[in-house]
């Protein structure tokens, strides 16, 4: 079962207007209850863009844990929901030290 904080390789296509497209690591988000039961899944996703973040974004360094290839940053503005179908693989889980810059980005978009 897919997990809260995997890092899941997503296909995102087609783009449309300023969105993520392609295929790329993205964050699962979603608590786990819904993990189990609901056939779609809310993810942030990732690019190796690392230009300066915006206050909804962070780094990512890549790691044995979260098997990213590529130093990353995370677009919390961009939050998800897709099929799980657009699911290709899991790349690993976000290391313990990024969870809370992620809560807190979220936070920051939702307005929680």
């Amino acid at each position: 079962m897919i997990k809260k904080y995997d890092i899941v390789k997503v296909n995102l296509d087609p783009k449309k207007g300023y969105t993520q497209a392609g295929i790329r690591p993205a964050i699962v988000v979603q608590s786990n209850v819904f993990n189990k039961y609901s056939p779609t899944i809310i993810v942030v996703p990732l690019t190796t863009n690392l230009k300066e973040p915006f206050p909804s974004e962070f780094i990512i360094k890549k790691s044995k844990i979260n098997g990213l290839k590529s130093d990353s940053r995370a677009l919390a503005y961009q939050i998800i929901t897709l099929d799980k179908r657009y699911i290709l693989d899991k790349y690993g889980v976000l290391d313990e030290e990024y969870r809370f810059m992620l809560d807190e980005a979220l936070k920051l978009v939702l307005e929680l």
